[in-house]
């Protein structure tokens, strides 16, 4: 067996256990809230932080076909080699770029509790600058890509998290939600009624959409190592040296001249000896590689973002609003998708954790008004009669208000002045 197999081997080894203790084995784990405080025995009943050595090499189609399989056709779903084959494609630049994107424009919102369509203050300082909600928020839409997930609250007080982790997904079942005790085990911990420090996510399937990305940024990886082969071969032109000595040690000689050269454009050589250069005219690299790894660029957009033009350059502004547009329709989708995650999961964990937030109370995104749009609206309102408040006007505009003086009178149908006649 070559050292190559042999450190494979020894690899795979490795990978095939995982360390677990603290787990509730053939028992429900169900924490009510008269139990929030006792994080000792959440600690126990929960894993513990999951760790394992992963394989490093390259990933190639054939990783992804087994990955496949071993999700698809086992008898228990195997996440974990999928898993492995998403962490080595998001080294890909443009994946990394497009799949951000679209996370950045889901979570950088305002989020906050409101009651009855009316922002609640005391309820949103729960949420607002806690790191662990937005850790919550970016895991949980990250699951558009990975995958299904579980979100463990690792460490909280009663009425107040403190930190929040993702459970390794090798050991997750998909759609059954089980967590393995093993990577490669098949037995688990059953995990269906635990909906207080497991938070449960899934924003598109349960092996997410990298699945349908790993095979063109596989593919994209082999033009890039290619291009860089044909830069080694043929970028710079080839130097033959003829010698007219037949002495091996001339020839060596030359050679290691001709070597040590170089980007030098000059080099000094024993008298007899022809220098050729050959230059390479006929390969046309940019088309054989650069166009092909734009084309997969362009596949990896439209396959995360539904357009290109908002990464790629447009043709027209009108083309460019028509993409903006059906961003805009992508994004809609996974906020609606986000705050159905934070009603239906995370708020009734936080109630069960000891927040006292009340069952008409919800998380919402917060409205924000584009100013230059609004004037025009609040113009026509004033002009009609209409009093804003002071609040409304200072949190709309930005500016700070001493006095608000109304001197119009309401306009009437037959008068616009609405004075009589």
């Amino acid at each position: 067996m070559s050292s190559r197999n042999k450190n494979i081997a020894s690899a795979q080894k490795r990978v095939s256990t995982v360390s677990l203790s603290g787990n509730a084995i053939a028992k429900k784990v169900n924490l009510s809230s008269a139990d929030a405080g006792d994080i000792t025995k959440i600690t126990n009943l929960m894993v513990d932080v999951i760790r394992r050595q992963r394989r490093l090499w390259r990933k190639e189609i054939n990783d992804w076909q087994a990955a496949r399989y071993a999700y698809y056709q086992s008898d228990i779903p195997r996440f974990w080699p999928m898993q492995e084959v998403y962490d080595d494609i998001l080294l890909d630049g443009h994946l990394t770029a497009v799949t951000e994107d679209r996370t950045l424009r889901t979570i950088n919102e305002d989020f906050i509790f409101s009651i009855d369509g009316i922002k609640d203050d005391k309820l949103t300082n729960f949420i607002e600058d806690q790191e662990w909600f937005d850790y919550v928020l970016e895991e949980a839409h990250k699951t558009t890509f990975k995958g299904e997930a579980y979100l463990w609250i690792k460490d909280f007080e009663k009425g107040a998290i403190k930190e929040v982790e993702l459970i390794d997904r090798g050991l997750v079942v998909p759609g059954q939600k089980i967590l393995l005790y093993d990577i490669n085990g098949n037995k688990g911990l059953d995990v269906s009624e635990v909906d207080d420090i497991l938070l449960y996510a899934k924003f598109y399937s349960n092996i997410g959409i990298l699945e349908k990305a790993a095979v063109y940024t596989i593919l994209k990886r082999h033009s890039w190592g290619s291009w860089d082969e044909f830069e080694e071969l043929f970028g710079v032109p080839i130097r033959i040296a003829k010698v007219a000595s037949q002495s091996e040690t001339v020839k060596n000689e030359v050679a290691g001249w001709l070597e040590e050269m170089g980007s030098a454009p000059y080099g000094v050589f024993p008298i007899g000896t022809e220098i050729d250069i050959k230059e390479n005219s006929k390969a046309d690299s940019f088309n054989v590689f650069y166009q092909k790894i734009q084309a997969l660029d362009k596949e990896l957009s439209k396959l995360i973002l539904h357009q290109t033009m908002t990464t790629e350059n447009g043709a027209s502004k009108a083309q460019g609003n028509v993409h903006e547009n059906t961003l805009e329709e992508v994004i809609k989708s996974d906020k609606k998708k986000m705050l159905s995650f934070l009603n239906k999961r995370l708020v009734p964990a936080m109630r069960k954790l000891g927040y006292a937030i009340p069952d008409n109370a919800k998380i919402t995104i917060e409205k924000t008004k584009d100013p230059e749009k609004q004037i025009k609206i609040d113009g026509i309102l004033m002009a009609n009669g209409v009093v804003l408040k002071q609040q409304y006007m200072e949190e709309t505009y930005g500016v700070e208000i001493d006095y608000v003086q109304s001197n119009q009178q309401p306009k009437t149908p037959n008068n616009e002045s609405g004075k009589k006649p």
